[in-house]
């Protein structure tokens, strides 16, 4: 114990340093532009005062934009996946199928018609959070529950983006892209005429200089970060599925078990990473963007609060228990199935119990 304590410091100490350590360099180059930039050449040596005032307004807003929305990353998180009680595989004891008109809370629930499995057809349980895993979920070690279409763990603003706060991080990355934008485009413009009017040295100061260099750096990571996921949300897709499929393709296997109405049957397919890009791909650009950023549009580039409402149903059934955490395949997906499952290549084929009682359910309907 005496040796793992040290690491384990370090390492929460690492990620507590890095978004501070941006915050402050974030701060350093508002104090620099705005003061040294805008106010000591544009507005005082070069007598430019409207265009000082307006660039010291701009640059003021959309700092306070990017630190507001960052905070609200932080403070909103990514979203917990609520629990989702076992699977009714097989039925409980003196359970009768007429049980589930019952006032009385059921210990398992019907399960939907496909879900990820184990290659036995088992659905996958988190036994630290005493749920169900659902596709595109997974276990964050960082906040310690599990998170609904989790994306990645963001270094430097210091949480976890998820379901719940995407819009916010890609509302982050385009204010900070405007904010760097902004720095590059006017520092660049004036500096000619910053150096042709001081004939001593140092013709810059340095402060100007630093910051436009900072800047550069961080709209060229931005940047790309900020293109790659729209390219994801239009495709319907997670960075950590995109991982999964470059590094892992011939490592990691994916079970459904799906549920044919015609004979009955459960079967449970298999599939590789690169089998999986269009699991969750409407084909449509506008409806694979807005499972991500919301159905209003006007709300796109506002950034105040979240698209996923606050979500804790007690019901026993599988739609209500999700509500908007609920991820719906795509049509692709469910031919692709089908056709695996003509073809026979599945792992398995089995009954389960709940799909007697959801056709119990139909019937007296």
């Amino acid at each position: 114990m005496r040796f793992n304590r040290p690491k384990i410091t370090y390492f929460r100490l690492n990620r507590f340093c890095v978004p501070v350590i941006v915050f402050a360099l974030i701060i350093y180059a508002t104090w620099a532009y705005c003061h040294k930039f805008c106010y000591d050449q544009v507005y005082v040596a070069l007598n430019h005062k409207s265009i000082a005032i307006g660039l010291i307004v701009a640059e003021i807003i959309l700092a306070l934009l990017v630190f507001g929305i960052w905070l609200q990353l932080v403070l909103i998180g990514p979203g917990k996946q609520p629990r989702v009680p076992p699977f009714r595989i097989v039925q409980d004891l003196g359970e009768e199928i007429s049980s589930i008109d019952d006032e009385k809370p059921l210990s398992s629930i019907i399960p939907p018609d496909v879900y990820q499995c184990d290659p036995q057809g088992y659905p996958i349980w988190c036994s630290t959070c005493q749920s169900l895993k659902m596709e595109r979920t997974h276990h964050s070690s960082t906040l310690g529950y599990c998170i609904s279409r989790f994306d990645h763990y963001c270094v430097w603003i210091g949480t976890v983006v998820g379901r719940k706060n995407y819009r916010l991080f890609i509302q982050f990355n385009l204010y900070c892209d405007m904010l760097f934008c902004l720095i590059i485009i006017s520092i660049c413009c004036y500096l000619p005429r910053i150096v042709h009017q001081h004939k001593r040295l140092p013709q810059v100061n340095p402060n100007i200089l630093i910051t436009l260099g900072l800047d550069c750096v961080g709209f060229l990571m931005v940047t790309p970060l900020l293109l790659s996921h729209i390219y994801y949300m239009m495709t319907n897709r997670t960075s950590i599925e995109i991982l999964a499929t470059k590094r892992h393709a011939k490592a990691t296997q994916t079970w459904f078990c799906y549920y044919n109405a015609v004979d009955g049957y459960r079967y449970v397919v298999e599939f590789l990473p690169r089998e999986m890009q269009d699991f969750w791909n409407k084909h449509k650009i506008l409806i694979n963007i807005k499972e991500f950023l919301g159905q209003n549009a006007f709300m796109w580039l506002i950034p105040i609060g979240s698209n996923i409402e606050d979500h804790d149903a007690i019901t026993t059934n599988f739609d209500d228990i999700l509500g908007p955490y609920r991820e719906t395949i795509s049509q692709r997906f469910r031919e692709i199935i089908e056709h695996k499952i003509e073809k026979g290549e599945y792992v398995k084929s089995m009954r389960v119990y709940g799909d007697r009682c959801r056709d119990t359910l139909d019937h007296s309907v």
